[in-house]
């Protein structure tokens, strides 16, 4: 029974188009390969940033390193999806690892922080391309029913290489220059190119196709700012330039609600919201993207200035979240594949995650490592099975015309959610730390005129500070933590309700839309290989 289950599997995989399973095989390795290398690039420079920066200066520009790449990657994602659907995935699929390379290279032979940023902003414009096409050609060679077991590696390798990077950022400063962070990508992605271009030929009906630039331009400007805003508000939400980037986010949010709907080859075809399967997968998606953000950035910070763990052992206590993030993407599309059912996948896991998060909101200064074990495997759990399935069963349920730009849609309000859910959780998480520290630190124990917020040190600063003002910085920052899960708890839940709603429909077995009669084969044009 197994055998033929393998074999039908096999041969189901074999017809896409061109392509044996060893050349498959070959294809999807190049692509995680590729994957993996935008993935880990989003983080990798956290740990090493204090280093690049006492090399090159501009301390003030400190945050734009890492901002630049989110901020263009987030932008590009939906414009490059489109521009997939429109001239074919092969052929811009190359074009955005040429972008992710050239970045790369420029990154590695930056000699001040301006010339660093514009590399760190091409980098993001070809990970953000790479994010959406991997997945979109994914769905092009595979059909929903068996894309299970691929969708959860990639999901897998994903989530993997984000928690990996600051590892590797901290591995690769201890022994080799900093440079080699960005270099080291440049054969490694020409290895993935060479592969794809002899492998990888998809079918593909050329067509007169005009790009919506108007809505390219609303899109871009509207992200930009909205991100912008957030990213300058994790300070404080005071500045009267914040006020104005939200204003012209909503602005140009309804601009380009407008231009979609009477454009006919729209950026984001509107319609796919009226797709019940689609919204709600973006919407657990967003929650998930929140979910996944918060743990990523608040515990680390937990363990090194509240629990005085080394940064690079801080970023192996995150293990337990990799882990599970790996078993609810794998295991989750493995089952998926052998049931050819999804829905029970993220209500199960989103129910773990809702307990996890409960548990973390419950944290206290006496915790150990093993207290944070199972809470960050079930919250792993629930967003690696989350971000599969929402992937599998929207393109199980879109036109395979508008695959790319709906994939890419989905993938980049994943990202939204998690920079949306950020400045919230550094907002809540600021002003709980600084209200504890201010209700419980013993008189006298600032110098007059000095902040509270001060006190926020490096961990071996904060270490050396008077033992009684020190318990009161780590119990604050330990409760401003636990305020952040605790603010996550009824996003979660909302995002479990949406799970067991989730409509569910039969997995197809070829790539053919399931509410679409298999077309009659047309002779002419004839398809062209890319």
């Amino acid at each position: 029974m197994q055998r033929n289950r393998s074999a039908t599997a096999d041969a189901e995989v074999s017809t896409a188009p061109g392509l044996s399973p060893r050349e498959i095989w070959i294809v999807l390795g190049s692509l995680m390969i590729a994957t993996a290398l935008s993935a880990i690039d989003a983080t990798i420079v956290s740990t090493a940033l204090p280093t690049i920066t006492g090399d090159l200066g501009g301390f003030e520009q400190y945050a734009w390193v890492g901002t630049s790449y989110i901020l263009v990657s987030t932008i590009a994602t939906p414009i490059l999806g489109k521009l997939g659907d429109l001239f074919g995935r092969r052929r811009m699929i190359l074009v955005v690892i040429g972008i992710f390379t050239i970045g790369s290279l420029l990154c590695g032979l930056a000699s001040n922080m301006t010339q660093l940023i514009a590399a760190r902003g091409l980098q993001g414009l070809g990970g953000g391309g790479i994010q959406a096409l991997t997945f979109a050609i994914l769905g092009e060679l595979v059909s929903p029913r068996e894309r299970g077991r691929y969708m959860g590696l990639y999901t897998g390798i994903y989530a993997a290489s984000a928690v990996v990077g600051p590892l590797v950022g901290g591995w690769m400063i201890d022994n080799f220059a900093w440079q080699w962070i960005f270099l080291v990508n440049v054969p490694i992605a020409a290895i993935a190119v060479v592969a794809i271009m002899k492998t990888l030929h998809l079918p593909f009906r050329k067509q007169p196709a005009k790009l919506d630039l108007a809505g390219a331009a609303l899109l871009s400007i509207f992200l930009g700012s909205l991100i912008i805003a957030l990213e300058e508000a994790r300070n404080g939400w005071g500045e009267p330039a914040i006020s104005v980037l939200l204003v012209i986010a909503i602005v140009t949010f309804v601009l380009f609600l407008l231009n979609e709907k009477r454009v006919p080859e729209p950026i984001v075809p509107l319609h796919l919201f009226r797709n019940r399967i689609f919204s709600t997968a973006c919407a657990m998606g967003f929650v998930a993207g929140a979910m996944s953000f918060g743990v990523q950035n608040f515990l680390p910070l937990q363990f090194q200035d509240a629990n005085f763990i080394k940064p690079t052992m801080a970023g192996l206590y995150l293990a337990p979240l990799m882990a599970g993030v790996m078993l609810g993407s794998s295991g989750g599309g493995f089952l998926i594949v052998k049931t050819g059912r999804y829905k029970f996948v993220p209500a199960i896991g989103l129910g773990l995650s809702v307990l996890g998060t409960l548990a973390l909101s419950r944290l206290s200064p006496s915790w150990g490592f093993l207290m944070f074990v199972v809470p960050m495997l079930a919250i792993g759990m629930g967003n690696g099975g989350t971000f599969t399935t929402t992937s599998i069963a929207t393109q199980n349920a879109i036109d395979p015309k508008v695959l790319g730009i709906g994939t890419a849609t989905l993938v980049s309000i994943r990202s939204l959610g998690g920079s949306l859910a950020l400045a919230g959780y550094g907002t809540v998480f600021t002003s709980t730390v600084s209200s504890r520290m201010i209700r419980d630190l013993p008189e006298n124990a600032l110098p007059g005129g000095t902040k509270v917020s001060s006190l926020v040190r490096a961990p071996s600063q904060i270490q050396k500070l008077p033992l009684e003002v020190r318990d009161v910085v780590v119990s604050s920052i330990t409760a401003g933590t636990a305020r952040v899960f605790l603010l996550a708890v009824p996003l979660v839940f909302v995002a479990w309700l949406l799970a067991l709603s989730f409509p569910e429909l039969p997995l197809r077995t070829t790539n053919q839309p399931t509410n679409q009669p298999t077309p009659t084969p047309i002779p002419h044009p004839t398809p062209s290989l890319e």
